[in-house]
């Protein structure tokens, strides 16, 4: 075998593998609903902050677990059990988005191992400090 075709074959099977690993990292984003039907699949939620209900975090009992409540897309507000190594995340009770991956255990719990959020902007204008000063 040729050099060149050595080295497009070990081309095609880099590019074979990092579309495989791609396809298969890929999360569906779907509702509280949809995840509970299929427990133990791995699913994306997008919801907001339930701010009617409180957050559950207790350093001294487990550092990694915290739980709150989240409102998904389509109106359901649902239990979080969030497990991370950093502990409570910062700014939750003030973030616009939650974006959650997780999946719901069999005893009904939704179990996130990864949360992100989009926190309120700094420069959203009716909250500036210099919007006042135009007026």
């Amino acid at each position: 075998m040729k050099r060149s075709h050595i080295i497009i074959v070990a081309l095609v099977a880099v590019v074979a593998a990092i579309l495989v690993s791609t396809y298969t990292s890929a999360v569906d984003s779907v509702s509280f609903a949809t995840a509970q039907a299929t427990p133990g699949k791995q699913v994306k939620v997008v919801g907001t902050f339930d701010k009617t209900k409180s957050i559950e975090y207790d350093a001294m009992a487990n550092a990694d677990l915290t739980t709150f409540y989240v409102i998904d897309s389509e109106g359901q507000s649902q239990q979080v059990k969030l497990f991370d190594k950093q502990g409570k995340p910062m700014g939750l009770e003030m973030s616009e988005n939650v974006t959650l991956e997780g999946k719901f255990e069999s005893d009904g719990t939704f179990h996130a191992s990864h949360m992100l959020m989009k926190c309120p902007s700094k420069y959203n204008e009716q909250k500036h400090s210099l919007a006042s000063d135009k007026q």
